[in-house]
């Protein structure tokens, strides 16, 4: 995202045409760059399971990438504003947890340990079920100030 400076003019017999750059990003800017990691993953995730068996372990397999793909991603993002990085800690977090479970719900199918599967599952759950709080609260706070 380019960033422009001020321009100022200065007549005193000749014209003098100063550019100060000046790129501090705002909240606006960093909360777009928060929001389009976690909207490509959303994305990628929904295209995956559109098109995939629920047991289809290459798929699942495909969503635990996608969860890490997405975790270095937001990791990756500078922000400067606090309550952007609390939630880009979260975002982490959650992804990470999304992909160790998927990865142990993967591993306990293989085994067919059922025991396993169940607690890999609940732990998918819990990681998931985090999305929806966590994308209303970015919303909110990006959406005021914008």
């Amino acid at each position: 995202m380019p960033c422009f400076g001020r321009a100022t003019l200065t007549v005193a017999g000749v014209a003098v045409l100063a550019i100060v750059a000046g790129c501090t990003e705002n909240k606006v800017s960093q909360c777009n760059r928060l929001i389009e990691i976690a909207n490509r993953a959303v994305t990628d995730v929904q295209s995956v399971t559109q098109s995939a068996n629920p047991q289809d372990v290459n798929a699942m397999t495909q969503i635990a990438n996608t969860a890490d793909r997405a975790a270095s991603e937001m990791q990756a993002v500078k922000l400067s504003d606090q309550q952007l990085l609390s939630y880009k800690d979260r975002f982490v977090s959650m992804y990470a947890d999304t992909s160790k479970a998927t990865r142990n719900l993967i591993a306990a199918v293989g085994n067919q340990d059922g025991s396993a599967a169940q607690q890999a599952y609940d732990a998918l759950q819990t990681a998931t079920n985090q999305e929806g709080t966590l994308v209303t609260e970015v919303n909110t706070y990006c959406g005021s100030g914008r």
